[in-house]
């Protein structure tokens, strides 16, 4: 019973020793789905933080790099969104007011993100940062920059 114990402890500690690996946390602020590239010591892992989240990536201390791109397959998604919401619009006199009003807000919604993918489209930014001892995480922002490209900033 002693023996079993100590190896609870030992794989809780292990489990806690192999938790405290340095991140590097990936935040969206733009409105359109995108796939961020985080690089570190021969290592390369994606994420696709949703707009306005965070995704976060393990990483070893030293330099980072992280590119973002558009999500290609949330084009596709918008544009099928698109024609079920202009196929409810061909059938209006089926709709009440209420659900008219709803099926044009989101048309609205769905063209301007789809106008903000397209100015992004062909569009990538990348940046560097460094996880140091003293600073075990390191943190990339998306945002939409000049001309409704990408922009990235790692610290």
């Amino acid at each position: 019973m002693l023996r079993l114990k100590w190896i609870i402890v030992i794989l809780c500690s292990a489990g806690l020793i192999a938790g405290c690996a340095p991140t590097v946390t990936v935040e969206n602020n733009t409105s359109i789905p995108v796939r961020v590239v985080v690089s570190n010591a021969g290592t390369v892992a994606t994420v696709s933080p949703s707009p306005g989240e965070s995704s976060t990536v393990e990483v070893v201390e030293g330099g980072y790099r992280a590119t973002v791109i558009p999500d290609a397959e949330w084009i596709e998604y918008a544009k099928l969104t698109r024609k079920v919401l202009n196929d409810q619009l061909a059938n209006a006199d089926q709709l009440t007011g209420s659900q008219l009003l709803d099926v044009i807000r989101r048309l609205k919604e769905i063209a301007q993100r789809m106008q903000q993918f397209e100015n992004a489209a062909g569009s990538s930014a990348a940046c560097g940062g460094k996880i140091t001892e003293e600073g075990g995480a390191g943190f990339v922002q998306v945002s939409i920059g000049a001309g409704g490209k990408l922009a990235i900033t790692c610290r």
